[in-house]
């Protein structure tokens, strides 16, 4: 009798199902990178749900993110995450054609926005910022001095990691220099820069973390290589770093270039 109980017992939990049961779909969240590249730079944006992303547009004239879904429940989740230099300001987010307020939260370096909507099928989210590629300026953030001359503008190459002084009415006695630190530029392993005058390799010198190099009256664009430059959300090829600088970096084995 004990037994034959048992095994009803059994064969109930198998075929009465749980009212409450969630299905595996519901509880797992798809994870989706998608890189982004525009006007030189690579950004990542990601989306987690329990749908599936089939695509992601980027249109930087609109400064859009364009996000097609294609989802086999009713009812769907979605965390998105974006860098707000990509695209920033106010946002505006749209759901099938129709305005859609998400929760957003701004962080420091992106934006998280979490979407509960219904709906099986597909399903097309589009968000419009106000900004496109809104980085600070550099020359706000980095301590310099020149001495016989000026700096017409200070810009970086995030594919060579490198900072550019572009000059202005240069002395034949000439000096930059600037205050080192690792938020806008970080050296090699052995702590040396590559410094190029115009293109051609040039000696510098360092005083603690100060940074000096010499330049004369036909010099006209001065570029320090690193291993690491602003703005911090570019992902950097070792590759093609690599294959770059290779010259240089033979050459800075036998050639005495600092100071």
């Amino acid at each position: 009798m004990i037994k034959k109980l048992l095994i009803f017992i059994v064969i109930l939990s198998i075929t009465i199902p749980y009212a409450d049961a969630v299905p595996l779909s519901d509880k797992t969240g798809l994870k989706f990178t998608f890189p982004v590249k525009t006007d030189g730079y690579t950004f990542t944006v990601e989306a987690t749900g329990n749908l599936d992303v089939t695509n992601l547009d980027f249109d930087k004239d609109k400064k859009s993110i364009t996000l097609f879904i294609l989802s086999s429940l009713e009812n769907n989740s979605l965390e998105i995450s974006f860098p707000n230099q990509l695209i920033g300001g106010d946002y505006s987010i749209f759901l099938d054609g129709e305005k859609f307020i998400p929760e957003l939260k701004a962080g420091a370096n992106n934006t998280f926005l979490t979407m509960d909507f219904p709906g099986m099928g597909k399903h097309k989210i589009e968000i419009f910022g106000t900004t496109y590629l809104d980085t600070f300026n550099i020359r706000d953030v980095i301590d310099y001095k020149i001495s016989d001359g000026y700096v017409d503008d200070i810009s970086e190459n995030q594919s060579t990691s490198s900072l550019i002084f572009t000059l202005f009415d240069p002395g034949d006695d000439g000096v930059l220099s600037f205050t080192l630190s690792d938020d806008v530029i970080t050296p090699f392993d052995d702590g040396s820069f590559i410094v190029m005058v115009d293109g051609i390799e040039s000696d510098y010198t360092l005083d603690g973390d100060v940074i000096k190099i010499p330049f004369n009256s036909s010099n006209q664009e001065i570029e320090i290589f690193g291993t690491y430059v602003i703005p911090e959300f570019y992902e950097i090829a070792p590759l093609v770093l690599a294959t770059s600088f290779i010259g240089l970096i033979v050459l800075r084995k036998y050639k005495k270039l600092f100071v």
